[in-house]
């Protein structure tokens, strides 16, 4: 079983997922063609506002259920439930909360495991994560605990390095990574490197493979190579289905060039189905934009088939 870390971050499919549970059960959604959005409202709960993670829709994209993905503490799980059952009570609409042992259940029968899936996502490049940084860019810098805090963290402390076991391991594993030693004593050679986003200076070990001084500076490097590549991917599937609604128009001339303009609906809803299973779009505004670049709706979207039909576009 791996440890998961929920600092885990990045971009799929165009929406920053916030962690390697969300990309999991995105990608078992993915995997049965479920479509799905994310983050798409903010609910007024009256103690607070409220951003659930997934939200599916119907045919006719009436919003018909919410689902929040969660990990293991079993406070935050708590306030979650709450959270979901306030939405189920004011606004009607299905929650549902998923956690780690959620998703081991809907994993089981697939053709992948959920180890792999949340490795994968950790090892990705488009992931990001949370690390303390050194100096003015903690941000516990220059905050002070007051003396009953230090001594309750000493005595803590005091009692972790008298165990033999792993946490002690681990205290040690740490200190060796970070090129300390106990005492503060330096193992490891440290360089001052400049961020390559906003030329700020930072100091690290010779060996770390860290380029920026910050989360929010590699933050920014992610998020525009990932809108890069949601917009090219974007411009592909407009493209394809501008074309698509062409042959369409063509193959069934007579229906198009025969329509009236009062009974549009009837006529084009078959051509949006197919869209919606072939490209996974549905809302039509999208469909108008790729084809005038902008919305323009139904009407327009019916005379430009008939031109189609008449030759007059190529």
């Amino acid at each position: 079983m791996i440890k998961v870390n929920r600092g885990y971050a990045g971009f799929y499919k165009g929406y920053y997922l916030r962690s390697s549970y969300e990309y999991a059960f995105a990608k078992y959604l993915d995997f049965y063609s479920i479509q799905w959005s994310y983050e798409d409202q903010v609910f007024d709960l009256g103690y607070k506002l409220y951003k659930p993670d997934f939200f599916f829709y119907d045919k006719d994209n009436r919003l018909v259920k919410i689902v929040e993905i969660k990990a293991r503490n079993t406070e935050v799980k708590k306030n979650a439930r709450r959270d979901l059952k306030t939405i189920e009570e004011k606004y009607h609409i299905k929650c549902e909360l998923v956690s780690y042992e959620e998703l081991l259940k809907i994993y089981k029968g697939l053709p992948f495991s959920l180890t792999s899936t949340i490795s994968e996502w950790i090892n990705s490049s488009e992931t990001t994560i949370n690390k303390a940084a050194f100096g003015e860019l903690n941000g516990h810098y220059n905050l002070k605990h007051n003396k009953n805090s230090k001594k309750r963290i000493g005595e803590h402390t005091k009692k972790l390095w008298a165990t033999e076991g792993t946490t002690k391991q681990r205290m040690i594993e740490g200190l060796r990574k970070s090129g300390l030693a106990q005492k503060g004593k330096l193992k490891k050679e440290r360089q001052t490197r400049f961020c390559e986003v906003c030329g700020q200076k930072f100091i690290v070990i010779v060996t770390s493979p860290q380029k920026f001084c910050s989360q929010s500076c590699a933050g920014k490097v992610a998020i525009k190579k990932a809108t890069d590549i949601y917009v090219g991917n974007r411009l592909k599937i407009h493209e394809a289905i501008k074309d698509y609604i062409i042959q369409w128009s063509k193959e069934n001339r007579e229906i198009v060039l025969e329509t009236p303009l009062n009974k549009i609906k009837t006529t084009i809803k078959p051509l949006l189905d197919d869209i919606q299973k072939h490209f996974g779009v549905k809302d039509f505004r999208v469909i108008s934009k790729a084809v005038f670049g902008e919305d323009r709706g139904r009407k327009e979207l019916i005379k430009y088939m008939k031109q189609v039909c008449n030759e007059k576009v190529c």
